[in-house]
């Protein structure tokens, strides 16, 4: 095999330590397989050497996550200089995540996590002991996942295309229920969701006759929503969507299941 020969001054200095080099390594064998650099240490630089073994180990887009699972913290080995599109990381959460989550990699700023779709992380996609894997775009994250194949804590299975929650939550008007869900990556349910899940699953729902629950449904009258629940599965009224405790309803989300 062939090998470039260096000045002895440098194989001396080479033969325990780093080399600087101010311009290009050209390795000029006729046969490409003599053509190689051998015995490089993982990188520890950004600007570092990246050898065949740390390519396909991943160490490179693997990080270390810590934080909370709304505010995850990454760091990479080694640390990342700038946020630049394309970068894909993988890493393990600490919590679980869902809604308005957002990643701050080495000290370089938070950025939001969204779903492949755009719309804010799912219930399910980033969950303690799997690995979760990222690619920035632009200004932010985006999850390479798929929407969860099973309902993720606090919900419950209706059939193989929707959850439910077990529990009714927070008691708020229209627009802020709307965006409760939206934020935890579901939705409200629609009347016919309700009335299925509420008929096939009662036993297993809790709260469902406690109060009024909104429901992604329009009213015969204007500036109105629809409320379900609270006497039987098929009751059904109306509030105003105007901000107001007068018009206040509970929430409980739905999940599409893909």
């Amino acid at each position: 095999m062939k090998r470039a020969l260096l000045p002895c001054c440098l194989i001396t200095c080479a033969t325990h330590a780093q080399i600087g080099m101010d311009r290009p390594v050209v390795l000029t064998a006729t046969d490409p397989a003599e053509r190689t650099v051998q015995g490089s240490a993982p990188a520890l630089e950004a600007d570092g050497l990246i050898t065949l073994d740390g390519a396909r180990s991943g160490r490179y887009h693997w990080g270390q996550a810590s934080g909370t699972g709304m505010a995850i913290q990454l760091a990479l080995t080694p640390p990342a200089e700038a946020y630049v599109n394309g970068m894909e990381l993988r890493f393990v959460p600490t919590a679980p995540g869902m809604g308005p989550v957002s990643v701050n990699v080495d000290g370089l700023g938070a950025r939001r996590i969204y779903r492949s779709d755009g719309l804010p992380v799912s219930a399910g996609l980033l969950v303690p002991g799997t690995v979760a894997t990222l690619v920035y775009a632009d200004t932010a994250f985006f999850t390479a996942a798929r929407a969860p194949a099973t309902c993720p804590d606090g919900f419950m299975p209706v059939n193989g295309q929707y959850c439910i929650q077990r529990n009714d939550t927070v008691n708020v008007s229209f627009f802020t229920a709307t965006r409760w869900c939206n934020d935890r990556g579901a939705r409200l349910c629609s009347y016919g969701e309700y009335i299925h899940a509420c008929t096939m699953h009662q036993a297993e729902l809790e709260g469902l006759f406690n109060d009024w629950e909104w429901i992604d449904d329009t009213s015969d009258h204007t500036h109105m929503a629809d409320i379900a629940g609270r006497w039987v599965c098929h009751s059904i009224s109306n509030l105003a969507m105007i901000e107001s405790n007068n018009n206040y309803a509970r929430v409980r989300c739905c999940l599409t299941l893909k």
